[in-house]
């Protein structure tokens, strides 16, 4: 009520005080456009020095008090910045980009409490990436210079889905391969053959950050995930995931260094092991722009002895961003590179494998509650060595596409139908599939 009695009060005043003559008199209006460049290219004080001039005469209209209020903070102006947000809030309450820069402004006047309850209330209906991150940069300072050293911060979630899946144990589609090696043609095993069924699946997880001092956590997390099949129980599977490792925050900078293991268990019998050192770094480039390096070491160990010629030791290295298209209608779009090099561990039949990959995605807002979104990944693995069985040098194209819809129900509940299909097309036959996985998940989140 606070928030809008004074935008309304200055709504009032805005007839008497324009009367007043000003040097923007003799222009009818700033060049809007013009300032948005301006602010979007790190140039926000000339921004605030071409449209404060004129706030007596457009207080009250959105667009121009919107720009205002941004192009203020920008040039150190954060009580300024509150009055012209004010205003949007009042005429569009659920203006999500001039409530992330209120939240912004009353972080620069040190309000911190207001600054929380904004950028939380954000956080809770899932903004853009790019978004997202300038939040958590903001939450994270706000702790750091609020909270005494050790106080963690605690999210957590559980999820259930149901679905229909294709090809369970991602296998060929004929019945039977004509083998070089033999030259003959063997009729295959069921275990390797195209398999459909239903599943169910329960998972959930917890992750905690705790202040060590200014700009540094340590960090801690878990995550456990089961499916159950309906009538193809010997491919039920289980994993556990545990990870820790420390992260710094800078003013625009997040550097996250993390080790982790992963226990992936199938039909009730330890299947692989993985452990892995991640490092990452993300940088707001600006407003609308993110960009991040990352790396992985990882090492995967198969346990069973059909499966065992498969380990390998794997160190991938990409580069990816984050553009936001428009703020309004929560409509961003995603990519990343990435190339790695897979060293075989136990005789595997192909010998190592060097592979490249792009991935790439969109999404944007279906309406307030909800957004739809797009991903393609495609990736390229050549193996170095010549498959006796097949007399080939094994090359993989594989695709991904994923389609699906995120609706909030609440600021805690979503429900997430979608739609995956993966193709892989391999020069060896044995490796040659395709999948197709429509799921509809519930989801709980605590943050």
């Amino acid at each position: 009520m606070v928030r809008f009695f004074r935008a309304m009060l200055l709504a009032l005043l805005a007839p008497i005080l324009v009367a007043v003559p000003t040097a923007a008199s003799a222009q009818s209006k700033p060049d809007l456009a013009r300032a948005k460049t301006l602010i979007l290219h790190g140039k926000g004080a000339e921004a605030w020095a071409m449209l404060e001039p004129y706030e007596f005469r457009l207080a009250g209209q959105p667009d121009y008090d919107y720009l205002l209020g941004v192009a203020a903070i920008e040039a150190g102006h954060p009580a300024r910045a509150t009055l012209a947000l004010e205003r949007v809030l009042a005429v569009n309450p659920n203006h999500a980009a001039a409530r992330l820069d209120m939240g912004r402004a009353y972080f620069a006047l040190g309000d911190y409490d207001r600054a929380r309850v904004e950028l939380q209330d954000l956080l809770a209906h899932d903004p853009p990436p790019a978004a997202r991150d300038t939040i958590e940069r903001y939450l994270a300072a706000i702790k750091a210079r609020t909270h005494r050293a050790g106080a963690p911060t605690i999210t957590g979630h559980v999820e259930a889905s149901v679905g229909y899946d294709s090809n369970v144990n991602a296998g060929v589609s004929q019945n039977s391969l004509f083998l070089p090696l033999f030259g003959a043609t063997f009729v295959l095993a069921p275990s390797v053959t195209r398999q459909d069924d239903d599943f169910v699946a329960l998972g959930g997880g917890i992750d905690v950050a705790v202040p060590i001092r200014e700009s540094w956590s340590m960090l801690a997390g878990a995550d456990a995930r089961q499916r159950s099949y309906s009538s193809l129980d010997t491919f039920d599977n289980r994993s556990a995931e545990l990870r820790a490792g420390v992260q710094h925050t800078g003013e625009r900078d997040v550097t996250r260094l993390t080790a982790g293991t992963n226990h992936y268990d199938l039909d009730n019998a330890a299947y692989r092991r993985l452990q892995s050192l991640n490092v990452e770094w993300r940088r707001q480039l600006d407003r609308r722009n993110q960009f991040t390096l990352y790396g992985q070491d990882l090492r995967i160990r198969y346990l069973q002895p059909a499966a065992r010629s498969e380990s390998s030791d794997m160190l991938i290295l990409g580069a990816g961003g984050v553009h936001t298209l428009d703020e309004a209608t929560r409509s961003f779009a995603f990519g990343n590179l990435f190339a790695g090099q897979d060293t075989a561990t136990d005789q595997r039949i192909d010998g190592n494998r060097n592979l490249v990959g792009v991935r790439v995605g969109v999404q944007r807002a279906l309406r307030g509650d909800a957004d739809w979104y797009a991903t393609l990944g495609v990736q390229y693995s050549r193996y170095a060595l010549e498959n006796p069985i097949f007399a080939l040098m094994r090359r993989d194209w594989q695709y991904d596409l994923a389609l699906g819809v995120n609706w909030r129900l609440n600021d805690a509940w979503s429900l997430r139908p979608q739609l995956g299909y993966t193709r892989n097309d391999a020069t060896t036959a044995i490796n040659d599939y395709d999948r197709s996985e429509f799921s509809v998940t519930l989801r709980r989140d605590w943050r």
